[in-house]
């Protein structure tokens, strides 16, 4: 059959009609009434950035994810790569005479390209919250409380929220040489006891609890029984997370599992970082952490914590 050019759509762009379309409106509605309740300001920040933006934030290795084009001037703009770039940049803008902490919101399509499968497009809708300016550990426990309550406005009831913390690895991969870092993170990243192991045959002092931290799962004995083979320096990771333990209520708890060999986005967080899962589906439907850096890269120096979570994963889940 003959189908004219104009009615296809690109790859990984999809037309959500029917049902599809009714359920991430929903979704989303039910997402943005927790948020307003929480006391979250909603943001719309444009669909089009300078890409400076969003290099600024993720660094020089987002640039081959995203989707860009020259504007008139010569300038070069991206597509929405994500919304914590453009919330910070407002923060140390439109806000920057505000005093006391922010609670940002917002929700939208982002949009990404992947270059392992051909520079394919992905389009993904979102919903999240900042919480900036303050450092202590009542705004990481907001954050969870809020991840908690949004899965649970969704209608999910089958989740499970994986947090780690990254000052608890720290401390062993600085022990080892630069060159050698990015595989032993490969290694811990897979799981891979075997090769782990073989990478740091003969390693002692803080390099050698590489074989052990990045293999405990759990909850709160987890974290207790970590605490004894953990070096010195990761004692106060392992603290933090212990006490958000604590302050989590028993219901909240249930669904939190604390996993710490997650290394992926070590160089973007800088204490509790964490990634939602859902029965049934095959990806993480949301992640999120602390990263207190990020403000200062925008002239705004300033704690920060958030989460997002993929409304399309969530939608996509068998009821």
């Amino acid at each position: 059959m003959f189908v004219l050019q104009s009615a296809v759509t690109p790859a990984g762009a999809l037309d959500l009609t029917g049902e599809a379309a009714r359920v991430r409106r929903r979704l989303q509605r039910s997402a943005m009434d927790v948020l307003e309740r929480g006391g979250y300001e909603e943001l719309i920040p444009p669909t089009l950035e300078y890409q400076d933006t969003f290099l600024r934030a993720g660094g020089p290795g987002v640039a081959e994810r995203l989707v860009r084009f020259p504007d008139r001037d010569g300038r070069i703009l991206a597509l929405r790569y994500d919304f914590t770039a453009s919330l910070a940049r407002v923060a140390a803008t439109t806000y920057a005479g505000a005093t006391g902490p922010l609670r940002l919101s917002y929700s939208g399509n982002v949009y990404r390209q992947d270059p392992e499968r051909g520079g394919r497009i992905g389009v993904m809708l979102q919903v999240g919250a900042e919480l900036l300016g303050i450092a202590d550990l009542a705004a990481d426990v907001e954050i969870m409380r809020l991840t908690i309550a949004l899965l649970r406005a969704a209608g999910v009831q089958d989740f499970q929220v994986n947090v780690g913390h990254v000052g608890v690895l720290a401390p062993g991969l600085a022990a080892l040489p630069e060159t050698e870092r990015a595989e032993v993170r490969r290694w811990i990243d897979r799981k891979d006891r075997g090769n782990l192991c073989r990478a740091l045959a003969g390693r002692g002092g803080d390099a050698a609890t590489l074989i052990v931290l990045p293999f405990v799962i759990g909850r709160r004995d987890a974290l207790a029984g970590a605490l004894g083979s953990a070096p010195p320096a990761a004692a106060g990771g392992l603290e933090r997370l212990l006490a958000l333990d604590a302050a989590l209520e028993a219901d909240e708890r249930a669904h939190v599992v604390y996993d710490l060999g997650e290394v992926r986005g070590l160089d973007y967080y800088t204490g509790i970082h964490f990634e939602a899962f859902i029965a049934g589906a095959g990806r993480a439907a949301g992640a999120g952490g602390r990263y207190d850096d990020l403000m200062a890269r925008f002239g705004r120096p300033m704690p920060a914590v958030g989460l997002s979570l993929d409304l399309d994963t969530i939608a996509e889940v068998p009821r």
